[in-house]
Order: C-alpha cells, then structure tokens, then sequence
C-alpha cells in the first residue's frame, strides 16, 4: 500500500480492487476519489484527508481512524464493522452511509447532524453525547445501539427499527417515530405493552 502512495496529495482517482489489509496510511490527501471494492480492513490511515470521496462495496472493518478527516465522505454498500468513528478529525466532519453494515461502529461524541443512515445495519453501535440533531435512520436496523445523552431533536426514526432509547437521557424533541417501533420508547420504564 505505501509503494502505491507515494505523493501526498491525490485527485479525482479512481481505485478499484485494491487490497490494503493490515496496512498503514498517513499523511494523505485524496479529493474526489472513488474506492471500489477496496478492502482497508484492520488497517491503520493515520492524519489522513477524504475530501469529498466515495467508498463504494469497501471493506473498512475495524480501520484505525487517528486524526483522519471525513469531509463529505460517502460510504455506499460497505461494510464497517467495529469501525471507531471517534477518533477522527472533528473540523468538517461530514458522512454519509448507504446499504453499509456498521455493526459495533462508535460514534461517541461526534457532530452527526443531518446524516443520513440509509437502509444499514447499525446493530449494537455507539452514539453516547453525540449530535444527531435532524439525522434520519432511513429503514435501519438499530438493535441494542445506544444512544445515552445524545441529541436527537428532529431525527427521523419512521422507518428504523429495534431500537431502544430512553426518552429521560437523550433529547428528543421534534424527534419522528412511527408505530409500532415507537414502543422502543418504553423499553427502559420496563412497560410492557400488548
């Protein structure tokens, strides 16, 4: 991986294929570029720029993400298992995810406002403290992912489904549900309902 990065600096490419497994990346910027069906897994991109790329059917489970900028980052059909999401750049922190898996990714205080989960499986994941105002959980399955003092205010939940939040920790205000998922809701007062 390092024989194939050897600038800096790296515009409008487009990589495809490529195996980067259990390697190391730092100091890198890519702008517009496109991932297909690269595989990062266990993989280490250290002080790294994404500017406006995409990852499209990749493989970036369990990536160390130090000091990494996610700057209009899409990540389309991937899979991101255990994926530390905390530990990247905060300045201009912006991604999107479409058909991913991010089983057991965290989030832990990171600025999500507006994003967009798009039909993924965010089963069992982290967004404690995190600002998830307007965000919208488009058909996503969301099973014992917690969300503890986090910021819900407007998040669209209408098509998400098991999870569980409890309405006493989290802001909640102007938050969207639907039934029967609403019942989510309740899970921690122990109110059962039939």
């Amino acid at each position: 991986m390092t024989d194939l990065f050897n600038e800096t600096r790296y515009a409008d490419e487009v990589y495809d294929k490529l195996l980067f497994t259990d390697s190391r990346l730092s100091g890198k910027e890519f702008q517009d570029c496109t991932f297909l069906a690269c595989d990062f897994s266990n993989s280490s991109l250290l002080d790294c720029n994404f500017i406006d790329c995409r990852f499209e059917a990749c493989n970036l489970s369990n990536i160390k993400l130090g000091n990494t900028a996610l700057k209009g980052v899409c990540f389309e059909n991937s899979k991101l298992l255990g994926t530390d999401f905390t530990d990247c750049s905060d300045f201009l922190f912006a991604v999107r995810f479409g058909q991913c898996v991010l089983d057991y990714a965290f989030f832990i205080r990171k600025n999500l406002k507006k994003t967009v989960f798009d039909q993924c499986s965010v089963r069992e994941a982290n967004f404690s403290e995190s600002n998830l105002a307007e965000a919208s959980f488009l058909q996503c399955d969301l099973h014992q992912t917690v969300f503890e003092r986090t910021d819900l205010r407007e998040a669209d939940f209408r098509t998400a489904f098991n999870y569980s939040i409890n309405p006493t920790v989290n802001n909640l205000r102007k938050a969207r549900f639907s039934y029967p998922s609403v019942l989510g809701l309740l899970d921690s007062f122990g109110v059962k309902v039939s």
